[in-house]
């Protein structure tokens, strides 16, 4: 699967690729298998992303402007 900028790159577009589909249905893995670690994965990079913002601001050197 190769980005050629007539689609853009997402879960869907993953599953619709042929090559993506054979490979799956060669393995015996379901489009649930496939995308709920990555959305999974998704979720733990935001909320670890959210948590540093949050830190950031909650620090004393972030409030003196020093951040």
């Amino acid at each position: 699967m190769c980005q050629d900028g007539r689609r853009a790159l997402t879960f869907e577009t993953l599953l619709t690729d042929p090559l993506v589909r054979l490979m799956m249905a060669a393995d015996g893995v379901t489009p649930r298998d496939l995308v709920a670690p990555l959305l999974a994965a998704r979720d733990a990079i935001a909320a670890r992303e959210l948590a540093a913002v949050t830190a950031a601001l909650g620090s004393p050197a972030s409030r003196n402007g020093r951040a």
